[in-house]
Order: structure tokens, then sequence, then C-alpha cells
């Protein structure tokens, strides 16, 4: 049996939230889980994942990785 696993579809301008944050040594990074914000690039980040570029409500830019976000 062949097992197929929907990825999540990010678009720029979509509406994401952070549901969590790998450990990149940023501790003001963890303050944004749970904070919502606008997608606005995507990057393929080390050649086989994806990251986006987000637009906080402050107006602050911050990348997450795919598997960091939820679509709202």
């Amino acid at each position: 049996m062949v097992k197929f696993f929907a990825a999540m579809l990010i678009k720029i301008g979509d509406k994401v939230r952070v549901r969590s944050v790998q450990d990149r040594g940023q501790e003001d990074m963890k303050a944004l889980v749970g904070k919502e914000a606008v997608v606005l690039a995507r990057r393929v980040v080390d050649g086989s994942g994806v990251g986006y570029i987000l637009e906080f409500p402050d107006r602050s830019r911050h990348w997450f990785f795919e598997s960091e976000l939820e679509g709202i």
C-alpha cells in the first residue's frame, strides 16, 4: 500500500499561527508561539525544507519552518 501525506498548502498572503519554534538560539522567538501573522515569502531552507517569512501585526518580520506553522 502506498501512503500519501498531504503537505500544508501555505500561500503568500495567507494568515497563519505560529504553532511551535525549533531551537535556533533566539529566546525572543518563543514569545511568538500562538501569534498570528501574514506570509510574505516562501524560502527553500537547506535544500530540502521549506520556510516562510512572516510579518506580525507590530510590523516585525521573522522566518519559520513550515512545520512550525498552522493555517487559520
